[in-house]
């Protein structure tokens, strides 16, 4: 997980900075944000689906996907 978040982070996608790894513990920058399965209302739904479809394209014109990609696993803020 450091390498493939150092990775992405190399690459300026939004994931926390990666700062070092031991064994199984991977230590990085503070997430901030709601995660989405928590978040009641959203004042821009079609934004942050956008931006959401935006992220999945990017990931895979890199050749990745995110096989976990759900609410349970992203975090939005207010922006």
């Amino acid at each position: 997980e450091y390498a493939f978040m150092s990775a992405l982070h190399a690459k300026g996608l939004p994931v926390p900075t990666p700062i070092d790894v031991n064994r199984h513990c991977v230590v990085m920058s503070l997430a901030h944000g709601f995660q989405l399965n928590s978040v009641q209302r959203l004042l821009h739904p079609a934004a942050v689906f956008s931006s959401l479809m935006e992220l999945i394209c990017t990931l895979a014109s890199y050749g990745l996907i995110h096989c976990d990609f759900n609410e349970f696993n992203l975090l939005i803020d207010d922006e």
